[in-house]
């Protein structure tokens, strides 16, 4: 390695110190000021109706004193020699009028030297290693990004094993009265503070990985220019994925673990004791069992659009016209489609009773009925997907090679036969690829039953991704919710890999 490479990851490493340093003092700082800001509720409630003694560590100036009668709650004043107290009101009597202030000191400063230690030991080791060992500044990118994830991997975790220590080192000596709890300090989430703590080790894994790379491909100057061109172009869509898509689902599976309530400030760890209580919810199993009958219409919608391209591969006059009305459905409004067969299915006077009754039939409660509700379903899906499955079949089609089936017609095959041995084995691969994505994407399935039947009747078609919406916005029971979704997550990651692992090197042969 250069010098110029050994400065960027000694930087890389010096800023991961300083963040997680930062984080740590900052969690501990919330730590604090929450658990004083409870103490001081208590002793000033304490002391209702008369002046507190001792008095205040400091005089309030008339600024502070407004603002605290303005807001009353606990106030962060700063001293003029910059040391934090957390102050709480004083009323009278009456509860009416502000006639003093408890304040208390922050005490996180005595445990700031604890939590930044870890970090402090994993950069002085890091350094001694990089600038006192020959094997370390030439290792590989891969060795040098692992052993430095172990190393900030070990401080972080014991970082966060510190800040658990402070939490209950700090912890108030009386607590605030049920009452006033509403104007503590919320305290921070142990937790996602560990999470941070985590990513930041990553993070600064993949910066040293990185030098280490770069000082790998010094003769190879094209290379690294190509290569990390190629990382900014793809760096907006990698912090989208990032932020809108990785870290939500990493959220997700927190709540899933803690007792979460939008009107609470603490969150406490359960374990897996929202899964066990899924696990005994008939509903939840009932649920899960719909959207397996549920994902039955795919392999029925395959054979429909399968036929449905075989017939509109052939050169016709107006076929294009009529592929574009069989692929209508697919692009058009959910939510408009649901409206529009909750119509054709009333028992009243929808369009298909209608024709039931012209044939002497009798007419079927199609989403009123436990029986034909979840069917009704199936068939409005299978409509609408059946555009899309024929287009994908109908590509397929198109790339078959014309000399195969030529081949196959010289040496006596019938339609039958060369659709058996010529054109299904090369189909092969779309037909999985269809078949996975679409029981993917049947377990996905909420709009039609939120606008026509709402999981009724009976429950006959609350399918899973219901289940979890009426549990967290009608319920408010997020935290379970989130373990239903936790749940249907590990469902779908397995269909996935199912099909990456069939699908994976088979599309050019169709």
């Amino acid at each position: 390695m250069t010098r110029a490479e050994i400065r960027a990851a000694v930087l890389a490493m010096l800023l991961w110190a300083v963040a997680t340093v930062g984080v740590g003092w900052r969690t501990l700082h919330s730590i604090d000021h929450a658990d004083r800001s409870r103490e001081a509720l208590f002793r000033a409630h304490a002391s209702q109706g008369r002046v507190p003694s001792p008095a205040f560590p400091e005089n309030l100036d008339a600024r502070e004193h407004a603002a605290l009668r303005q807001e009353e709650r606990p106030l962060v004043v700063h001293d003029p020699h910059g040391v934090e107290i957390i102050t709480a009101p004083v009323k009278d009597t009456e509860d009416w009028e502000i006639i003093g202030a408890v304040g208390l000191y922050s005490r996180w400063r005595e445990r700031a030297a604890p939590v930044a230690a870890p970090a402090m030991v994993a950069l002085l080791a890091a350094l001694v290693l990089l600038l006192g060992a020959r094997s370390v500044a030439s290792a590989g990118p891969r060795a040098a990004g692992v052993g430095a994830l172990a190393l900030f991997g070990a401080a972080a975790a014991v970082t966060a094993l510190q800040l658990r220590f402070a939490a209950v080192s700090l912890a108030p000596r009386e607590a605030a009265p049920a009452s006033l709890e509403r104007l503590a300090l919320p305290p921070p989430s142990l937790a996602f503070a560990a999470l941070v703590l985590a990513l930041l080790a990553v993070a600064g894994a993949l910066a040293v990985a990185a030098v280490h790379w770069h000082a790998r491909q010094a003769g190879r100057r094209a290379r690294v220019r190509e290569t990390i061109g190629a990382w900014l172009f793809i760096a907006p869509s990698l912090g989208h994925l990032l932020l809108f898509t990785i870290a939500p689902v990493a959220f997700l599976f927190w709540i899933s673990v803690h007792n979460w309530d939008l009107l609470a400030s603490d969150h406490p760890f359960v374990g897996l004791a929202h899964f066990r209580e899924i696990a005994a919810d008939p509903l939840f199993w009932r649920a899960l069992r719909n959207g397996l009958v549920y994902a039955l219409y795919v392999p029925v919608t395959m054979v429909a659009a399968l036929a449905a391209a075989l017939v509109l591969d052939q050169p016709l006059r107006g076929i294009k016209v009529l592929r574009v009305v069989v692929f209508l459905p697919y692009v058009a409004s959910t939510v408009a489609i649901a409206l529009v067969w909750q119509w054709l299915l009333h028992r009243d006077f929808g369009l298909l009773n209608a024709a039931l009754t012209a044939l002497h039939l009798p007419r079927v409660d199609w989403l009123g009925n436990p029986a034909t509700a979840l069917p009704a379903l199936m068939l409005v899906s299978a409509w609408g997907q059946l555009g899309y499955m024929m287009v994908v079949y109908l590509a397929g089609l198109q790339a078959i090679p014309a000399a195969l089936l030529e081949a196959a017609r010289l040496d006596g095959a019938d339609a039958w036969q060369r659709f058996r041995l010529v054109v299904w084995p090369m189909l092969r691969p779309v037909s999985t690829y269809l078949l996975l994505t679409g029981i993917i994407w049947s377990f996905h399935g909420f709009t039609l039953v939120y606008v026509m039947t709402e999981g009724g009747p009976s429950h006959a078609t609350d399918v899973l991704v219901y289940r979890i919406y009426q549990t967290a916005w009608e319920f408010r029971r997020f935290d379970v919710a989130a373990a239903m979704s936790v749940v249907l997550c590990l469902l779908l990651l397995v269909l996935t890999a199912l099909q990456w692992r069939t699908v994976k090197g088979e599309p050019a042969d169709a």
